[in-house]
């Protein structure tokens, strides 16, 4: 019996595996942060158990960032290497057991080891995520679903603390552990493990190795200006030369330094500066955090459809800059005002605007690097993130002596002149331009969408 004409537009309208992989992508975003993050609220008791001085379990904070950072290129060229799926669950499975045990350390030196552990676990999750969604979102798309990821990281940063608390308050309630942290990190650690597995069994590498998709849903990934359902990285060679010579990775790799010199004031030491020089209270201090994060989260989302929308209009190359040039300049403009002002709430209201701004880029960043990396997002991406960390590292040691010394307005003054250096950096980034030849990579000519 013949097809009826339902059953025939049922059969060649696409598939929409490719949400689902979006999902995992960003509910992996939400987990990563979650587990990075959520020693910020327990520091102190940490310290208190274990008889540890607050600086030395600071040190396993610091340990985690350089690990992270070192781990970056490695971890995104292993990803490339061996494909998203083996890369990505390898890496959930290793940093969950790094959390794991941190519900189990005796001391400072094992603190140490773990939190290092758990940066090197973390390091390639970010650009092994690039990667592959490279090959499962439409190029048109791209934009919003970076963003979306992005947006995962900084829900579950704003998410570690509260819930971080309210699980110690539960334990210390029931009286089930006299260390509360510790049954909190084990139970972080299984949320992990738990999505590893469901992200083993439901994801491919690429869209036609996937059970569920089909021809039409592969065709509107690839086409136009998609990727192709390219070979694995590990089929050709990426050589160092080429990416020396990528004058546009250079820029991203100052651009990813100095935005996260420009965004340590926000992500990490707002709260100690309510508190400290305006003398709020520590819930006082905490909602005016969550508050700027909020807007980090919410221009997370905003640049992603921004530069989407823009690179039809414009091109691929100010499609990408545009969004950034203008969003970093804004930023820097909001940080300089805030070095002018004295009220506490105008300060914030500032700081808002800054955090929107500052997030709002991060789509066209993540784009960038998949527009120039092709089969090697993964390592590109992970050139870029390791600067970016470096300088979230370095700046966490360097902003509080800053501020120490010449007072926090000069912070307010680093993080502007930061933001301002990427804006103008933007103009040495070429979309266009692939680390990797076309005919070397499979990759489709996106040039062609300028």
């Amino acid at each position: 019996m013949p097809d009826t004409s339902s059953e025939i537009e049922h059969r060649d309208r696409p598939t929409i595996v490719r949400y689902g992989v979006l999902v995992l992508a960003v509910t992996m975003a939400v987990i990563l942060y979650l587990d990075r993050m959520s020693i910020s609220v327990a520091m102190p008791a940490i310290s208190k158990d274990l008889d540890i001085p607050i600086e030395n379990v600071a040190d396993s904070v610091a340990a985690f960032f350089w690990c992270y950072a070192l781990f970056q290129v490695p971890a995104g060229w292993l990803g490339d290497r061996w494909g998203g799926r083996r890369a990505l669950s390898l890496y959930v499975v290793a940093w969950s057991l790094a959390i794991a045990g941190m519900g189990f350390v005796g001391g400072l030196a094992s603190l140490l080891v773990l939190r290092a552990l758990l940066g090197i676990g973390q390091a390639g999750a970010y650009a092994t995520t690039a990667s592959f969604l490279r090959r499962w979102v439409p190029f048109t798309s791209r934009g919003f679903a970076n963003s979306a990821v992005s947006l995962g990281g900084r829900a579950g940063g704003v998410l570690a603390p509260s819930l971080t608390a309210l699980l110690m308050s539960l334990v210390a309630a029931g009286g089930w552990y006299v260390d509360t942290w510790r049954p909190v990190f084990v139970a972080y650690a299984f949320i992990g493990l738990a999505w590893a597995i469901v992200f083993w069994r439901a994801f491919r590498d690429r869209p036609s190795e996937h059970p569920r998709t089909n021809d039409a849903e592969v065709a509107l990934i690839a086409g136009p200006g998609g990727a192709t359902d390219d070979a694995p990285a590990s089929q050709h060679a990426l050589s160092a030369r080429a990416l020396v010579r990528s004058r546009s990775l250079w820029f991203l790799m100052l651009i990813n330094y100095t935005i996260n010199v420009g965004w340590i004031l926000v992500g990490t030491l707002l709260p100690t500066y309510l508190i400290k020089v305006h003398g709020r209270s520590e819930l006082e201090a905490g909602f005016a955090t969550s508050l700027v994060a909020a807007a980090g989260m919410s221009g997370c989302l905003a640049g992603g459809f921004a530069t989407d929308a823009l690179v039809r209009r414009l091109g691929l190359v100010w499609g990408r800059r545009a969004p950034c040039m203008i969003a970093y300049g804004g930023a820097a403009i909001a940080y300089a005002l805030c070095f002018l002002l004295d009220d506490p709430r105008a300060i914030v209201a500032m700081l808002v605007v800054a955090s929107f701004l500052g997030d709002f880029g991060l789509g066209s960043v993540w784009c960038t690097y998949q527009d120039i990396g092709n089969a090697y997002a993964g390592t590109v991406l992970g050139v870029g993130n390791m600067c970016g960390n470096i300088g979230a590292a370095m700046a966490t040691s360097f902003v509080p002596r800053l501020a120490e010394r010449f007072g926090w307005s000069a912070s307010f003054a680093l993080s502007a002149a930061a933001y301002g250096v990427a804006a103008i950096a933007w103009m040495g980034v070429d979309a266009r331009r692939s680390i990797v030849p076309r005919a070397s990579s499979s990759a489709p000519a996106s040039d062609d969408l300028v």
